[in-house]
């Protein structure tokens, strides 16, 4: 499941912001990378819930705004859900097309710029049809327990090798060594290094 074609591995969970604005910047710079659906965190990561913080859920907020007005996206307010398994299940569909940087993205502004629930399936299908997938085989995808258990298999590893503990995290192999990177922040920083060691 993981492409040598795409040295980068961007790590996503389609809750966070930063991952809509990292799939967004990725995607104007023409950055490709390897998506990949969340799983878990690295043993042993303590997940802290923003929304558990007043102050840091109010800077969050005031982050991601000022982000978004600099990227010109407007931001509307997002609808939480309680099952991510759905919509990550039709990001790995999507990612297994060559469309799952797409995929990321536009269902991040299904839920940053339009206040769409990616718990609802006709959101989840809408987005998937609006970036090429087949509609019904993304329906199917939703409840595929099957994908659920593949990307289990595959990425587990992958995130215990990088030490994965949020997201957007993004990593790369080169000089005998991982070199990683946390936040949308660094994508700049993660490509320049990339490139020095011809990774890109």
């Amino acid at each position: 499941m993981t492409s040598p074609q795409n040295p980068l591995r961007f790590y996503f969970f389609l809750r966070s912001p930063y991952v809509w604005l990292a799939a967004e910047q990725l995607t104007r710079d023409g950055i490709e990378v390897e998506p990949i659906p969340m799983v878990g965190f690295a043993e042993g990561t303590v997940f802290a819930d923003p929304a558990a913080n007043p102050p840091r859920m109010a800077y969050l907020i005031e982050d991601i705004a000022r982000l978004a007005e600099r990227m010109n996206l407007t931001l509307a307010p997002p609808v939480d859900i309680e099952d991510w398994m759905p919509v990550h299940n039709v990001a790995e569909l999507a990612k297994r097309k060559g469309k799952g940087l797409a995929f990321a993205q536009m269902a991040g502004r299904a839920r940053w710029t339009r206040s769409l629930s990616l718990e609802d399936p006709q959101v989840i299908a809408d987005v998937a049809g609006d970036v090429g997938l087949d509609v019904q085989e993304a329906e199917a995808a939703m409840t595929d327990a099957q994908i659920r258990a593949d990307m289990v298999t595959a990425y587990r590893p992958l995130i215990e090798k990088d030490q994965v503990f949020g997201v957007p995290f993004f990593a790369f192999d080169a000089g005998g060594k991982t070199h990683r990177y946390w936040g949308q922040d660094r994508i700049g920083m993660m490509v320049d290094d990339a490139r020095e060691r011809g990774v890109l």
